[in-house]
C-alpha cells in the first residue's frame, strides 16, 4: 500500500512539476481506520492547502480494493491541486 501511495505521489508530482512547490501524502492506520493526510503548495503563493480523507480499514479487504481506494483519495487531491491552480489563475488577471 505504502509502494503505490509513494509512486502515485510521484507521478504527481512530475505531472505537476511547473506548479508545486510542496507535495506531501503522508498515510496513518489508527483503531480501524485509514487516514490519508496530504498537503501541497503552489510556487506562486507559497500557501499550505491541506486534504484529511478516512476511511474505515475494512473498506479495502483485498489488495484491489485497498488500490481503488487509494487511487480515488489521489483523484480527489489532484482535484484539489487543479482549484488551486485555477484559483491562482484568476487572481493573477
Amino acid at each position: 500500500m505504502k509502494a503505490l501511495v509513494d509512486r502515485l505521489s510521484d507521478e504527481l508530482s512530475v505531472r505537476y512539476v511547473t506548479y508545486l512547490e510542496t507535495l506531501v501524502v503522508d498515510l496513518w492506520s489508527e483503531h480501524g481506520f485509514i487516514e490519508f493526510r496530504c498537503g501541497f503548495s503552489l510556487r506562486s503563493d507559497h500557501v499550505l492547502e491541506s486534504l484529511t480523507v478516512k476511511l474505515p480499514a475494512a473498506a479495502g479487504t483485498s489488495d484491489r480494493e485497498r488500490e481503488v481506494l487509494i487511487r480515488a483519495v489521489f483523484e480527489e487531491l489532484e482535484e484539489q491541486i487543479d482549484l488551486a491552480i485555477a484559483r491562482d489563475k484568476v487572481a493573477a488577471n
